[in-house]
């Protein structure tokens, strides 16, 4: 690694070369010297620094073009002018314009604007300008990193990387450096992604949980080593020395990743036997061979070895366990506590329970900064509780999926051109939370590492990283010996992982950026120093930006320091609430810095790693909405409007851009109910929450993260005005179905999605004689069609059932379907249920329930709605058929309404319904075999287990459906329309209508059970990506074949081999604005 050159020793450019101005010189190690030098390492948000980019990228271009001149100079040209000046040269050349001019206007128009610091959402930033260099010269030679024949100054790079990742990370990873037990020699190398990373680090663990076993077999079943086994000692993880013969699996199944390491060397040395000649013997009996099945069987293990992760993982590792044997229910989640790190207590039961049960461990993982929001978890107490259970004869590998959080540890990295000179002011970690330092400088302690350089090294994309502590453990996937020379270990990078062929681009990008920016406080520590003071302030804005609003609730998702003191009180929330918005807030980063009481707070502030969840609520009339689901689509709707997920969205319409993400209820536990709690919020529900993450260095100096909380909180204020407003309960046009012919009974017809029509309430009355008879007439005439009952002005629910009568319209459900209008009166109520999110089952029936309800000479049914989204399933006038019970008590019970459950139909499992599936199980003539059950529950039920609290059945019957059968799966999930622009002009029927209202029914805004019965652009889907990719291509305008189209009139740019204009083109690109996508 020494004789690689160094950026210092090359010689720099000279003053004539640089573009920009000088001026006068900050202090070198201040915030103004690492901001200056930090402009210097991107191509800029407004790409400020193109000038330098293009004079990089010739230097690049030059460096190909020579090369490719210089080898075998004594080669003619392949491709002379003669072949330029061909008709297919010409012809391809022009589709490459097309093509190029095609993507460079699209692009633009249809990619996220990671570089921007407006862009606050995953964990991407612009990627610096020395990787993107580095990367685009490994594009250009394209070196495959499988062996050294393939890409060989890539290959000692990828080996340089890994150790620069190792030292930063605390490994010892220095050259010459002796290793030892307690600091062996690391190693680490690039792979595609962090997920890959995680797979690996559990292939190694498997493999090194069962390689002492298959020694032991080797052992017991190799006559050559007979002596190995009969006076070979191993360590076990107590401390005790045991002859490897004597070993129970147990004791094997517990060795510590250092004595695993150490096997064949020990036996190698002790015995006087070849390592490789060990190996060869060994690979027959490795997991790799024979399979965790065998070994397992061979052993007698009756419980396989568990994985332990926090609930909090990525998927990876579920993934991971899949791929590897392993199987993701052995991957058993680690609850969180309050700050959503792992419960190392939870931990400490776990592990207790594995000594218990003699299970073994294969590993322990941590994660160091989680990607819903930041959170690390404590490493420390892991290490610890490893030691505890090392001494009780349980051992197991630590990793830490470091993916975010590894190149955070570059902020405690001394900079070595100010050693010894540095201000504690102008520490990057100044606002680190003490407790994360704490953990990061722990990592040195873990076996394994994933680091990701795309994500917080700023690197393109894919480049991740694994490093491991003692670097023998690569070799657990291989079919070598953990025994290299010092030649091997910068020569065979593409031997050891998952994948085979891989680009040595990464490596370089990775590579440039290490040497440009530095893998220290000065360099990535200051970057990710400006991140940490962002996410802080921002934290600061969500914190404070509800203070005194009358609609909007704004809750971070970690806590305030006040709120976590056991004697907390409003009031002192509050007052912190208030000195965050009007002093910490207003203060510049100097005068924090110098103030030990702020910059205490700011250091308690936030995520532990720059990642910052938060939710919305609203009030209506002062009280906090309690409605999870409600609260859910307000997110929702917010993250709609600063997101993208379309490609017809405008980029100059979103003025900040963040992301979003769903928290567990069954994962985060308690964690979870705290957060809701501090929302005003109640129920069991998954949450779904918005995520911030500010990687631009740019943010800082001109606190511009005001600007982003002002554009977040105009948009939020607007969504929550519309929560409010589809909330409040209202008088509002409604509809039902009407069944029977002479007493009639009414089905109110549901809407999940606003308050005024969450009910699901099911009436009988008597229509008057003008209306009665309209209505037997029209349904003599047409005996098949579904007939509805609206209201002809706005009306609550309890108003009609509390006056007993009501004004209305029948209709036939069909366009012109006007029969008459009517009066409803003698109104009693069989069922009347609310359907908000608190009165809903927490998952669908395992059976599917209906009201049944009516007299002897005419029953209806009605789905009962226990869970949304569902189906609104009405069938009236149903032939019913007891085959068992009392007729007595079935004819007593229909009066109040009677529960009949389809046994044969799994609710649960036909979820979400369609209306293909619903049209073949309820039509005319379809047959429901139930079991009939008295409603205990007075029209009131609520979960959970609905079906599971019905008592014992008072009848079993046959329902034949009639004629009469309404099947509604749209209407009834439709969302509230946020404007009344949005709604189709025309109704689904011909309704008297006044001015609609956003709670009304949906038939009144133009819907019915199929969708939009008139669709008017407002209401089209936006185009998918799809559909607006094939446009572009159908919309090319390819050119003539004569390139000289458009420029000069060259046919062919010869190549100056001096390294002159050899880029130029003889097309003149241009970037019009693609025709298709003009207003």
């Amino acid at each position: 690694m020494a004789w690689l050159p160094r950026l210092g020793l090359l010689s720099p450019l000279n003053d004539s070369q640089d573009p920009a101005t000088a001026e006068s010189l900050a202090a070198p190690g201040s915030l103004r010297d690492a901001h200056n030098a930090a402009c210097a390492w991107f191509l800029g948000p407004r790409a400020e620094n193109v000038d330098y980019f293009k004079m990089h990228v010739e230097t690049i271009l030059n460096g190909v073009t020579q090369c490719r001149r210089n080898f075998a100079p004594e080669d003619e040209d392949f491709i002379d002018a003669k072949v330029v000046s061909s008709p297919a040269f010409k012809k391809n050349m022009s589709k490459l314009r097309t093509n190029v001019t095609l993507l460079s206007g699209l692009l633009p128009q249809h990619s996220v604007p990671f570089y921007s610091p407006r862009y606050i959402g995953h964990m991407v930033n612009d990627v610096s300008m020395p990787a993107t260099l580095g990367y685009l010269m490994g594009l250009m030679y394209n070196p495959n990193n499988i062996s050294p024949e393939a890409g060989p100054l890539t290959h000692i790079i990828e080996y340089d990387v890994g150790q620069q990742l190792c030292s930063m990370l605390g490994y010892n990873a220095q050259l010459g450096a002796t290793p030892s037990p307690e600091s062996p020699t690391p190693w680490g190398h690039i792979t595609c992604d962090g997920s890959v990373a995680n797979m690996e680090s559990m292939w190694v663990a498997r493999n090194l949980k069962f390689y002492p076993l298959a020694l032991k077999r080797a052992a017991d079943n190799e006559p050559c080593l007979a002596n190995v086994a009969a006076s070979f000692k191993v360590r076990l993880c107590t401390g005790k020395e045991k002859i490897l013969a004597d070993c129970e699996a147990w004791d094997l199944l517990n060795l510590t990743p250092n004595e695993v390491a150490s096997l064949i060397t020990n036996i190698s040395g002790t015995f006087g036997l070849s390592a490789p000649a060990l190996q060869a013997i060994l690979n027959n009996y490795l997991i790799q061979t024979t399979g965790k099945d065998d070994l397992e069987k061979y052993f007698q293990i009756q419980q396989p070895p568990r994985y332990l992760c926090p609930k909090t993982t990525h998927y990876s590792w579920p993934k991971g366990a899949a791929v590897t044997g392993i199987g993701s229910r052995n991957i058993i989640g680690v609850p969180v506590d309050e700050q959503a790190r792992l419960d190392f207590q939870a931990l400490d039961m776990l592990l207790a329970e594995c000594v218990r049960c003699r299970q073994a461990v294969y590993a322990v993982v941590v994660i160091m900064g989680t990607t819903e929001h930041g959170s690390v978890d404590p490493l420390s107490k892991v290490l610890a509780l490893r030691r505890k259970y090392q001494r009780r004869g349980l051992s197991f590998l630590i990793h830490a999926d470091a993916a975010w959080g590894g190149y955070f540890t570059s902020m405690l990295v001394p900079n070595p051109a100010t050693a010894g000179s540095e201000n504690y002011l102008d520490d990057p970690a100044l606002f680190l939370n003490p407790y994360t330092k704490n953990e990061l400088r722990h990592l040195r302690f873990a076996d394994s590492i994933t680091i990701d350089p795309h994500k917080s090294g700023y690197t393109p994309f894919p480049a991740g990283a694994l490093c491991y502590r003692d670097g023998r453990l690569r070799h657990m996937v291989t079919w070598t010996s953990p025994v290299t020379g010092p030649m091997q270990e910068a020569t065979t990078m593409g031997v050891y992982g998952i994948e085979g062929s891989k680009p040595g681009a990464a490596p370089l990008a990775a590579w440039l950026g290490h040497e440009v920016i530095g893998l220290h406080k000065g360099g990535f520590g200051f970057l990710l120093g400006q991140s940490v003071l962002t996410s802080t302030r921002i934290y600061g804005h969500w914190a404070t930006m509800s203070l005194d609003h009358p609609n909007l609730l704004v809750v971070p998702f970690r806590m305030l320091p006040s709120e976590t003191e056991p004697d907390t009180s409003p009031k002192r929330v509050d007052e912190q609430r208030r000195f965050i918005r009007d002093v910490l807030l207003e203060r510049t980063r100097e005068e924090l810095a110098n103030d030990p009481k702020a910059c205490d707070l700011m250091r308690q502030m936030g995520s532990d790693l720059v990642v910052n969840a938060f939710a919305c609520n609203f009030r209506v009339d002062g009280v906090a909405n309690q409605d999870v689901s409600e609260a859910n689509h307000l997110n929702a709707r917010i993250y709609d409007r600063l997101s993208f997920k379309s490609m017809t969205e405008k980029l100059e319409d979103r003025k900040v851009i963040i992301m979003s993400t769903v928290l567990s209820q069954r994962e985060y536990g308690a964690c979870l109910t705290k957060f809701k709690e501090r929302l005003g919020l109640s129920g069991p529900e998954d949450l779904f929450v918005l995520v911030n993450v500010s990687m631009s260095p740019f943010v800082v100096p001109s606190n511009f993260e005001r600007v982003l909380a002002d554009a977040f909180r105009r948009v939020a204020e607007g969504e929550a005005e519309i929560s409010v407003a589809r909330n409040r309960s209202v008088s509002a046009l409604r509809a039902f179905v009407l069944q029977g012919n002479g007493p009639i009974s009414l089905v109110h017809m549901p809407c999940f999605d606003t308050t005024s029509q969450r009910e699901q309430c099911i009436l009988s009355g008597e229509l008057s004689d003008t209306g009665l008879k309209a209505y037997r007439k029209a349904k003599k005439a047409d005996p098949t069609a579904t007939y509805v009952v609206c209201t002809l002005e706005g009306e609550k629910l309890s108003t009609i059932i509390q006056r007993k009568s009501f004004r209305c319209l029948i209709s036939k459900f069909t366009t012109n379907g006007t029969i008459s209008e009517a009066r409803v009166t003698n109104i009693s109520v069989i069922k009347n249920r609310r359907l908000g999110s608190n009165d809903l089952d927490m998952s669908y029936p395992s059976r599917m329930p209906f009201y049944l309800y009516g007299t002897t000479q005419e029953m209806h049914i009605d789905h009962v709605l226990l869970q949304a989204p569902n189906a609104q399933i009405s069938a009236g006038e149903v032939a019913v058929e007891l085959i068992e019970g009392s007729e007595s008590v079935f004819t007593a019970g229909l009066k109040n309404g009677l529960i009949a459950v389809a046994d044969s139909l799994p609710e649960h499992l036909m979820q979400p319904f369609t209306v293909d599936r619903l049209d073949r199980l309820f039509h005319p003539g379809a047959k429901l075999n139930v079991s009939v059950y008295h409603d205990r529950n007075a029209g009131q039920p609520r979960g959970p287990d609905f079906c599971g609290n019905l008592g014992e059945p008072i009848a079993r019957a046959t329902i034949t459906l009639g004629d009469n059968t309404f099947v509604d799966a749209y209407m009834i999930n439709l969302d509230a329309p946020i404007v009344t622009s949005q709604a189709p002009k025309k109704s689904s029927m011909a309704i008297p209508r006044t001015t609609t209202s956003s709670q009304d029914h949906p038939l009144f805004r133009g819907y019915g059970p199929e969708g939009p019965t008139d669709r008017h652009p407002s209401t089209r889907s936006q185009k998918g990506w799809r559909e607006v990719w094939d446009e572009a291509l159908a919309g090319r305008q390819f050119a003539d074949d004569n390139l000289s189209s458009g420029a000069n009139s060259t046919d062919f740019i010869a190549l100056d081999t001096d390294g002159g204009d050899y880029c130029s083109s003889p097309v003149a690109l241009s970037f019009p604005r693609v025709p298709f996508f003009q207003n």
